[in-house]
């Protein structure tokens, strides 16, 4: 995970610990699971690139 991805799950996960309303705090959850979500993909992204440049016969 990067570190603006680890800062921006650890500002989330405060702000999170901070709602008193069921449907805050759910939407705050979910909001982190997307930013994992995205930072998943990215990597995935990143090593598809990486695959890519090793094997003429994909390009």
């Amino acid at each position: 995970m990067t570190e603006h991805a680890q800062w921006l799950q650890l500002q989330i996960d405060k702000l999170a610990e901070q709602q008193g309303k069921f449907t805050d705090r759910a939407f705050w959850l979910a909001l982190a699971e997307l930013v994992r979500e995205q930072e998943r993909r990215s990597d995935q992204l990143c090593g598809e690139v990486d695959g890519r440049t090793w094997r003429p016969d994909r390009w």
